[in-house]
This record gives C-alpha cells, structure tokens and sequence, in this order.
C-alpha cells in the first residue's frame, strides 16, 4: 500500500481519527498530510508493520572467505531497510554479470584473501568482468568496503581491484573506498552509514516493495567486543612422540551460554601474550611499567608479530646498512626474505636497540588479533561443547625458541578448567550438502581434517546416506595419523565410504592426497557427476593449489575434455556452491 492508496483508505473509514470520511482536501493538504504518511509509513515499517513498502532498489554483494563480509553486507541491508531502501544482499558466486552490469545501485563488501587475491567465492565472476568482453556499468552508481589485514603487503587489494574496475567499466562512485583492518567493525559501520543516504539519492526514483518486516540484526551474541568465556573441559597431543609436530585436540564447554554453530563454522580464539615473550622485550628497554601497561601487554597488544610502523620506525632509524639498503630501494621478495622469522623482539634487537624507545614501540602495536580455527565437532554429536584441532606453531631462528601466539598459548598456558575468550564465526559457504544423498569428497591433510571430522559427525546425526570420501595424509603414518580410530571407526561402520591416505616419508617417492587423487581420477569424476561436492581443508599456499591443479587435470581425462573445458566445468562446481574451501 502506497502513501496514495492509504490516504484514501483513510478518508473512506467511517470513523477515521485522522480525517472525516469523504472530507474533500486541497493540494497543499494533500503535500502535507501525504508526506506525513510517509514517514509515519518507514516508521511503522520498520517496526514490523506493513507487510510491504515501496523503497529505491539498491544491490549489495560480498565476497567472503570466513563470513565477516557477508555479515557486513547484511548489516548494510538491515540500515538501508531501516532508511526506507529495497535492498538485496547476493553472494558473489550467484551474480549474473549481465544482470549486474544493469544495476542502479551496488555496493560492494570484500575481504583480500592471501597475498591480494580474491576470496573463493569471488573468483569465477572477477574473471568475468575483468576480461575484454565484460559490459559496461554506465549506469551504475557505486561503493567499496574493503576488509583485510595491514599485516599483509597487499592490504585490501581485492577491494581496490573492484573499486578500480568497476569505475573503469564507467559506474559512478559515490563515495570512496573505505579500506579497514582486522578491527573493521567500526570503520565498516561508518562507511554504511556514510553511503546509504548518498547512493539513495542517485539514480531513479523508481521504487520497489520491499518486505517491510522489521529487520533482525544480524550481530552475535558474543563477538570480539564481548567474548564468550568458554571453560577448556579436555586437551591431548593428538601426533605421536616422534612426530615433527605438535597437534593438538581441544574441548570447550559453551555452558549456559545458548551458542550454537554448525559444522563449518569456526571458533575465534583470543589469546593472552606469553610471560616469556613479554620479559625479553622488557629486557630490551630501561622501562619497568606500571601494572595497567603490563595488562595491555598480556591481554590486549600484539607484541610477537611486527607491525608494519614498527618495520618502518626501525628501517628508518637502524644503523644497520643491509636493512637499510632495503627499505630504500622498497624490494618487496627481498625484503621479506630478510624479514622472515623475525619476531618483533627480534627485529628490534638486531636493528632498533639504542634507537627506538619502549614507548616507541608500545605505540606501534596493534589490537592483538582474534585467530579462527576450524571447528573439529558438531553440536549434535557433542551436545554444548565445541572442539578444535590446532598444530602448535614452534621453531627455532638462531638458536631461539619462537613460538605462535594462538597455538601455544592454548598448548602451554591455559589449563584444564580455565576459561578461554571466544566467540564463533559462521560460515555459510563451507557446509554439508543440504540434501543428504549428495556424496561429499572432504581433502584434508594435516590439521584440515578439522571440518570434515565434524562434517562426518554431522552426516551421521542426520542419519544422511550419501557417500564420503576422505582424502587425509601427514609425514608419517606411525607419527602423524591423527584421529586414526576414529576413521578406522567410521569405516567399520560404514559411514566413511572410502579412505586415502597418503603419508609422504613412509616411502622414497613422497606422496599427497592430489596423487591420491590422480590415481582415483576415474571415481572422483564419476562422483562429481553423481551430484557430489568437493571440499578442501589447509594449507592454502602449496596443498590447495596443487589439489585445484589435480581436479581439473582428472576432470579433463576422464570427463574427454580439453583444459578450458575442464576450467567452465569447475566454474560451474564452484558456482554451484559444490566446489569449496576452507583454506589458509
């Protein structure tokens, strides 16, 4: 119902407290009353009233590798909602490029996934419209949330990259590209807040319907800013004595929390620095501080990793002629070759002392930094508990111990019975077929077996039947087969169809699950035309990438297809959601 329709509505009431029935009402009355009804319309929408109202249409899309873009995307929708907007969140794998190209009002929420690379979700249509042949978006008014980590050389380059091609296809930006790092909650916020009453005012002043349902936040109960305190109920050394690492297996009690989560999601952990590392930089200053900054470094400042201003205070002030060198002539692969290994401690022995200050370096610091991990459970197998599968980052760089703030801080300092600060992260993406039927193929060396033990755990509480195949591997079978009896388990009682193992040292010729998967190329492919999903778990640098090579060359022999045939058929897996990874 239009502000027309309802005014005439409430004329033809036969006892109306707004106007007498029939009353006739001059234009300049009509202006009024007419722009009355409707703000009292956007407020009684938005309070869940009317079951639809007309809003201008505005499209926004995420590209998301762990949720935190769709989140904002939804947060955008649910403020635009509110200020009278028709909005329509899309996945980026969903987007019909010439649909989108004809769209009036985009904005655009993407994370950088690695080193400046698109998230998952976001490949197959950046390939689209980055090509020759792409259409232009002349009509089309535009924004970019940009989500990444400083940490990284190419900070927010995914974001950049739609924010560059998009006007370069001809959209108009309306405003510009907001760029936010790990603390991105509030700058994100901001930028919505910002974009949403200027994109309102361009383009048409068409207007659609648009559910007018108030809209459900789509904030967690907790998050970053209020964690859930989880008591650690369980923890064992999942890897043998003689293994070259350390995994280790984690069960936290949810408690009378209410949280929940589906197998896929993943639990951020919020560390606390270690005793150890905080003394040796101590050890590097004259300062002794007071308790409230011994708090910031033990519970809030990430002290172990350099931040970016601290590699530029100390380039710019070391004596030392090497590194100088190479913050001079900006060689990038050099440069993190020199920096490799170097914790902050380290970095500011070798090139700050004397140089920089404690406060200095205090004020470099970032926000210490939540890490995700893969959740190893479902909740309908281990009912308000939540499990985690982590390998302990430890190794030596010229004889001292450097040990990951997540990992060990788990492994070493929290104990059984204490609380740890955390909060979930869904994602939607990374999820078990919703038909049951459907064979899953799960790739998960190492610690990416994570998932799919949940994954299994899930299939097996729905009582689901389709066929899963596990693809899993370490070093060494006698060492590093974690969860062993949980799998032979899961074979025996039929739940996991087929097993591959591939333990590279076990042999002179090492071997990977992507030979593995060479070798059953014929029944992967015929599993995959089946209707079956294909999911990849860990390392994202090496494992992933040759597993993404193997796939399309299996599908290529046994699909008798040439190589840009087999790349449209993975394409087509991925924008089927049935092709996904969880990687890192």
């Amino acid at each position: 119902m239009d502000k027309d329709e309802l005014l005439e509505f409430l004329q033809n009431q036969e006892e109306s407290p707004v106007l007498p029935k029939g009353l006739p009402i001059n234009g300049k009355q009509k202006h009024w009353i007419g722009g009355l009804l409707s703000g009292l319309q956007l407020q009684v929408a938005a309070m869940g009233g009317f079951s639809d109202v007309a809003g201008k249409p505005i499209t926004i899309v995420y590209g998301t590798q762990t949720g935190n873009s769709e989140a904002m995307a939804e947060e955008a929708a649910n403020f635009a909602k509110k200020h009278g907007m028709a909005p329509k969140v899309m996945d980026m794998g969903d987007i019909d490029l010439t649909d989108f190209s004809q769209t009036e009002r985009i904005l655009v929420v993407t994370s950088t996934y690695g080193e400046g690379e698109m998230p998952d979700n976001a490949q197959v249509i950046w390939e689209e419209i980055s090509s020759d042949n792409a259409p232009k978006f002349d009509n089309t008014f535009f924004s970019v949330l940009a989500l990444g980590d400083t940490s990284y050389d190419e900070f927010c380059e995914a974001g950049i990259q739609w924010d560059t091609r998009l006007a370069a296809l001809g959209a108009t930006r309306v405003a510009n590209r907001v760029d936010c790092d790990v603390d991105y909650e509030d700058p994100a916020m901001a930028w919505i807040e910002t974009v949403i009453p200027i994109i309102t005012e361009k383009g048409s002043q068409e207007t659609v319907s648009v559910e007018g349902k108030k809209a459900k936040s789509t904030k967690p109960k907790f998050d970053k800013k209020n964690p859930l305190e989880a008591e650690l109920l369980t923890k064992r050394v999942l890897s043998g004595e003689k293994s070259s690492k350390e995994i280790v297996h984690f069960e936290f009690s949810l408690g009378e929390s209410g949280e929940t989560y589906l197998a896929g999601d993943a639990l951020n952990i919020i560390p606390e620095n270690r005793p150890d590392l905080i003394q040796e930089i101590l050890n590097l200053f004259d300062n002794k501080p007071g308790e409230e900054i011994m708090k910031r470094l033990r519970c809030e400042l990430e002290i172990r990793t350099p931040s970016k201003e601290l590699i530029e205070l100390v380039g710019n002030k070391t004596e030392d002629p090497e590194m100088r060198r190479l913050v001079e002539n900006n060689d990038k692969v050099a440069f993190e070759d020199f920096m490799w290994g170097l914790d902050s401690y380290e970095l500011i022995k070798s090139y700050g002392t004397g140089n920089i200050t404690f406060y200095d370096f205090l004020n470099t610091c970032k926000p210490i930094s939540p890490r995700a991990y893969s959740i190893s459970s479902s909740i309908k197998k281990h009912n308000g508990e939540v499990h985690l599968t982590i390998g302990s980052v430890r190794y030596k760089k010229e004889d001292r111990q450097q040990n990951g703030v997540v990992s060990t801080f788990l492994a070493d300092l929290a104990k059984v019975g204490d609380t740890v600060k955390c909060y979930f992260s869904p994602n939607k993406q990374f999820k078990i077929p919703e038909d049951g039927n459907k064979p899953i193929i799960m790739v998960g060396p190492g610690t990416g077996i994570a998932p799919f033990r949940a994954f299994l755990e899930e299939r097996e509480a729905n009582e689901d039947k389709g066929d899963n195949w596990l693809l899993f591997g370490d070093r060494n079978k006698a060492h590093d087969y974690i969860y062993q009896e949980e799998i032979e388990a899961m074979q025996e009682s039929g739940l996991l169809t087929k097993v591959d193992l591939a333990f590279s040292r076990d042999q002179d010729r090492k071997v990977y699950v992507q030979d593995k998967m060479i070798e059953s190329g014929k029944e992967m492919f015929d599993w995959l035309e089946r209707g079956g999903y294909f999911f990849i778990c860990g390392d994202a640098y090496r494992m992933a990438k040759d597993v993404d090579v193997a796939l399309h060359q299996l599908i290529q022999k046994h699909g008798n297809m040439t190589e840009d045939d087999s790349v449209t058929y993975v394409n087509k897996l991925k924008k089927e959601k049935r092709y996904v990874r969880d990687v890192y």
